[in-house]
């Protein structure tokens, strides 16, 4: 068996001797002292690291140092992420997690999620166990681990809405407590969590015909909002036209845009509800009949028995779809991208370009159109081209 090599250290002019671990440096006069406090520093470390915690109890600990200044909303979404992961490997140790595990995580607790979700909860995964790490309870991050990588989620899940469903939000159901709501995102391009805090009186400004975003409502936890003047970008507070729809829409109203029956902030739960409810009762002013009594009615049996009952028409419109319809609106109408991307309240034209800003078929005959005259023009009003280059002759 080949003797273990004794360190030397070289004695500096000052007559001390220096050894280092990590990032702790050890003094002495006698060469043989200065290694044995290296010696007991590691000792200690290792005695330290012996008591090694179970993920639970390091993510708890850990969550809150790791994020001091989050908002109560941003605290209690990592913390949903952090549970999943607790509720799966709570109780195993530190060292014993193998990227298996977080990759089991992500197939059991985030199908059918949209992409952006997955890849917020791998970044907080990957967090905690770098913490791991650097305390020196892993010698890797499983979660960074290429074989733990989560599988691919939805991307972009709405849509711009129809002509016909346009005509349908402003022309029925007026009466319904979520028309104004609905009607102001469809033509503000506001978003639901920004139309559930704004308030009408301080928001509007006629004279100018303006409409000013200056808080949101962020998701607090036990069924309630938050509201906030700290919006999901640093350009969320911004100024819109005052389109009239939506001033016709507001017209006589005061306070907060939605609200529930007594008149008080909305609640999670209420906004569904309310929603749910405006869908129904479009269904039932489409269709003409409630979807109770569709096909029951002695009349209905009788089309049906004819051949002649109609489809039942859905509503299928939901509230990021009304965003959505509004950025193509305004690239329709010639907006350019700049503007676009102040009244939508983004950081920069990426989502945009890539999610809201897409080629109705519109613009597209449109577009079409400009390209025919542009390259086509007539000069003599007879419909013959003037404009096409001679050919060459050989």
């Amino acid at each position: 068996m080949p003797r273990v090599k004794k360190q030397r250290l070289k004695r500096r002019s000052d007559g001390y001797y220096v050894c280092r671990y990590k990032d702790q440096w050890f003094y002495s006069l006698d060469e043989a002292d200065c290694l044995a406090q290296r010696e007991e520093y590691r000792r200690l470390e290792r005695q330290q690291i012996t008591a090694i915690p179970t993920v639970s109890d390091f993510a708890e600990k850990w969550i809150s140092r790791a994020f001091p200044s989050a908002s109560k909303s941003t605290m209690t979404g990592l913390r949903i992420h952090l549970r999943k992961l607790t509720d799966a490997i709570g109780n195993v140790q530190l060292p014993d997690v193998k990227p298996s595990m977080i990759k089991q995580i992500y197939s059991e607790s985030y199908i059918g999620l949209s992409n952006s979700y997955i890849k917020a909860a791998r970044q907080l995964f990957c967090s905690l166990f770098d913490a791991a790490v650097a305390d020196g309870y892993l010698r890797s991050n499983p979660a960074r681990d290429k074989t733990s990588a989560p599988h691919k989620g939805s991307t972009g899940g709405h849509r711009a809405i129809t002509e016909q469903e346009r005509t349908w939000i402003l022309t029925l159901c007026k009466d319904h407590r979520a028309h104004a709501a609905v009607v102001t995102m469809l033509y503000a391009g506001i978003r639901p969590q920004e139309a559930k805090a704004l308030d009408i009186d301080k928001a509007v400004n006629k004279k100018a015909g303006t409409l000013s975003v200056m808080q949101t409502a962020h998701y607090s936890g036990s069924n309630s909002y938050e509201l906030t003047s700290k919006g999901k970008t640093d350009k969320a507070n911004r100024t819109i036209p005052l389109l009239p729809p939506v001033e016709e829409a507001l017209e006589g109203k005061h306070g907060l845009l939605i609200t529930s029956e007594n008149g008080k902030q909305v609640t999670p739960t209420v906004w569904k509800r309310i929603f749910r409810s405006y869908k129904h009762q479009m269904e039932e002013q489409i269709n003409g009949i409630s979807f109770r009594w569709y096909g029951r009615t002695k009349e209905q049996r009788q089309l049906a028995e004819a051949g002649k009952l109609p489809p039942w028409i859905e509503f299928t419109v939901v509230p990021y779809d009304l965003r959505h319809s509004f950025c193509t609106m305004c690239r329709d109408a010639g907006v350019e991208l700049h503007t676009c991307v102040e009244w939508m309240g983004h950081k920069d034209a990426t989502m945009i370009m890539r999610i809201y800003d897409e080629v109705s078929e519109n613009r597209s005959d449109s577009e079409a159109e400009k390209l025919k005259k542009s390259l086509f023009r007539s000069g003599n009003g007879s419909g013959e081209n003037t404009n096409i280059p001679a050919t060459v002759e050989e």
